[in-house]
């Protein structure tokens, strides 16, 4: 399944549970954003680990740009699947939010329901697991 298809069966799955579930009866706005958001990073993150479960994670690498080093892009990318395999959800979560969705701590804690410092605690875990990955791909 290529990823445009993978992202369309998340939020497809995302918007069948909103239905499902009671949130959207009185909710705000606001509130029923970050449920989406929230179940929608959990329902990719999910749909990641399956397929590095069933032994494809390069299998929808996208073509590089011309002039990248090939094999030194999948190596990278092989890279991040283990350091993601390692880390606990929850830190995954919040570095998925933060340091690839874009959104501030604070931002992050509201999709979360956790407090700003729980976002900043995570954060910093996660930076020191993935220093090491960081120096390697920059040397």
């Amino acid at each position: 399944m290529g990823q445009t298809a993978a992202a369309e069966d998340v939020a497809q799955e995302a918007i069948f549970r909103l239905w499902k579930s009671n949130i959207g009866e009185g909710a705000d706005a606001r509130t029923i954003m970050a449920w989406l958001y929230r179940t929608c990073t959990r329902l990719a993150i999910d749909e990641l680990r399956l397929r590095r479960r069933e032994g494809s994670p390069a299998a929808d690498l996208e073509a590089t740009p011309c002039g990248v080093d090939v094999a030194r892009c999948v190596d990278a990318r092989r890279a991040v699947v283990s350091l993601a395999s390692t880390v606990p959800g929850d830190e995954l979560e919040v570095a998925v939010l933060c340091r690839v969705d874009g959104l501030s701590q604070r931002e992050a804690a509201v999709v979360l329901g956790v407090s700003d410092r729980t976002v900043r605690r995570l954060l910093e875990r996660f930076d020191e697991r993935a220093a090491p990955l960081r120096q390697e791909l920059s040397s």
